[in-house]
């Protein structure tokens, strides 16, 4: 049972931080009156439960991220212009409206913390009191993440831990600098960890832990310590600093430490590959296995059985026609393919050619060219003569296997996949398509991890490897992971300094994690976007589809400017109008 999806709050606070009339919280206590309501903890886990709703807003979309990425193709809010693949069409057809998904979050959040603390202060009962101080703890976890997201995106933004009084102290919020909101989610989140349980089960699935906590405060150390070295001079007065991105490396792999070897956490399937035809990988992001050891907090989903607005939609953007009438806005590259490794080798095979010639030697259209690739490929990807169960328009019954050709559309008759919503890369994605029967494309009970065990491994790698280089643990680690794609270990070559081993860290994070929206954060901290598609003013890079059939130019002749706003977000134009406080960041002026 998702407890955390059967009550939701939502009446009790406004859903928007910005400055527009009747939209913003005003007196939030007036709505419900406190002599009805804050009298219990049943009170303070529904209007945390309305907290926890806001944050799903937040991130539930967050493998539209990769589209900004070299290694998905995305139609849609991440596409960009299709000719010059600009960061200001990005920031214009979606992401933007993560600002205000941020700040209703964290009015919900500040709301419930009030209230709960005046009932955390007349409280008597000991017992009572330290469940009321837990449920507090989840809202301090929850606007963590929220203004984490805010930083990373936009750096400096306004910072308030309070209600709001009304629209005039709204509009008059300045930007806080970014250090000062960084220690502050710190300290909410080492709050968290002290108040939190150690796990949750049964009923209380879903809810934040100790181990989230400290997973994602050592997040947080770990992108300070990256900006504090590679420096994000987009950002105003932005200082690099190697001693202090030193200091927060430690602190981050130290944070990392507890959660992998304090818990007793183990990847999904101990870490084994399980079958070719259905490896673990797989079933780790289908929804009967979402509540394994690996995933350590995720966005909760209910389905159809909780009315409309509970369910995810997943299938809707990763599946195609054939799948419940699923619309397949997002797809991988011929990139990510190439990103797979050989098991027999355990290193990079040569990189396919594309043509549409099936018996072309390393051909994309050649299925030999796909042999003894790393499992996570077949847990991911669906390539020529790959199938897929079809799935009824309801997605409440499923069908016959269909075979996915890329050129073949609206055949299913003749045992093909129907994709006239169109994978213009000849690839599309396996990796979260429901293959039973259980609900339509926008109603799916799948939860979306936003932190894994996976992930943490490697991020404890990298934080360690920036202080002392590889080791025997952070081999083993990387090793482990690996395995679940059946490769070998790494050579040792491969750990052989600390630049060799980072790329072994990047190589398992570009794999591992493709399509949960990590990878255009990791390729700004790490200041990569001239390494991948070079310098200003020059070709940039293109990308074409398994025939060779050129798909859009990216960065083509783009200026330096260009190249800054990929760094930084664009504080959204409509809050600088209503709040002549907020001032832009330098690219976008």
């Amino acid at each position: 049972m998702k407890y955390i999806k059967y009550i939701l709050f939502a009446g009790l606070v406004g859903t928007m931080s910005s400055c527009v009339s009747d939209l913003l919280d005003r007196q939030p206590t007036t709505e419900v009156s406190s002599d009805l309501f804050w009298k219990s903890t049943d009170d303070a886990l529904s209007s945390t439960y309305g907290v926890y709703n806001a944050i799903r807003d937040l991130y539930a979309t967050d493998y539209y991220y990769d589209g900004q990425g070299e290694f998905q193709n995305t139609r849609g809010k991440s596409i960009g212009s299709i000719t010059g693949w600009s960061p200001a069409a990005w920031v214009t057809s979606g992401f933007s409206s993560m600002w205000n998904n941020a700040y209703k979050t964290i009015n919900r959040a500040n709301f419930t913390i009030q209230n709960i603390e005046r009932m955390i202060e007349i409280e008597g009962n000991a017992t009572t009191r330290t469940s009321l101080e837990r449920i507090n703890a989840e809202n301090y976890f929850l606007r963590a993440l929220a203004y984490f997201r805010l930083i990373e995106n936009w750096g400096d933004v306004p910072y308030y831990r309070h209600v709001l009084s009304g629209d005039a102290e709204a509009c008059s919020l300045e930007r806080i600098p970014i250090a000062t909101i960084k220690d502050d989610i710190l300290q909410d989140l080492q709050y968290a960890y002290e108040k939190l349980p150690a796990s949750v089960s049964g009923g209380e699935a879903g809810r934040a832990t100790q181990v989230a906590a400290l997973a994602f405060k050592g997040k947080i150390e770990l992108y300070w310590a990256s900006w504090k070295k590679n420096g994000w001079p987009e950002l105003k007065d932005f200082q690099q600093s190697t001693s202090e991105a030193q200091e927060y490396y430690k602190r981050a792999a130290a944070d990392f430490k507890k959660v992998i070897y304090d818990y007793d956490l183990k990847l999904f399937g101990n870490g084994d590959p399980g079958e070719y035809q259905t490896p673990n990988y797989w079933k780790l992001f289908q929804y009967d296995n979402e509540y394994c050891q690996e995933i350590i907090f995720s966005l909760q989903y209910g389905g159809p059985n909780l009315g409309d607005g509970q369910g995810e939609s997943l299938l809707r953007d990763f599946g195609t026609r054939s799948t419940a009438n699923a619309q397949c806005w997002i797809m991988p590259t011929n990139r990510l393919v190439n990103r797979y490794q050989s098991t027999v080798t355990g290193d990079f095979l040569p990189e396919l050619i594309l043509n549409n010639q099936e018996n072309q030697e390393n051909g994309a259209w050649n299925r030999k060219s796909y042999e003894n690739r790393d499992w996570r490929m077949r847990s991911t990807i669906l390539w020529n003569g790959e199938k897929m169960i079809k799935v009824a328009l309801d997605g409440m019954s499923i069908g016959d296997s269909l075979t996915w050709m890329f050129g073949v559309r609206g055949e299913e008759s003749k045992g093909f996949i129907n994709n006239d919503a169109s994978s213009q890369t000849g690839y599309i994605y396996r990796k979260w398509v429901r293959q039973v029967g259980i609900a339509e494309r926008t109603q799916g009970p799948q939860d979306f991890y936003l932190m894994r065990l996976a992930d943490v491994y490697l991020m404890y790698c990298e934080a360690v490897n920036e202080t002392d280089g590889p080791s025997q643990e952070l081999v083993g680690l990387i090793n482990q992971i690996r395995n679940r794609g059946n490769l070998p270990g790494l050579k040792e070559s491969k750990y052989a300094n600390k630049e060799e081993f980072f790329k072994a860290i990047e190589q398992e994070r570009i794999v591992e994690l493709a399509t949960e929206g990590h990878r255009p954060f990791d390729i700004r901290r790490w200041r990569k976007v001239n390494e991948i598609w070079g310098e200003p003013n020059s070709d940039g890079q293109t990308l074409y589809d398994t025939k060779g059939t050129r798909l859009r130019d990216e960065f083509k002749n783009a200026s330096e400017r260009d190249f800054q706003k990929y760094y930084i977000y664009q504080i959204p134009e409509g809050e600088r109008s209503r709040n002549p406080k907020l001032t832009q960041n330098t690219p976008w002026y």
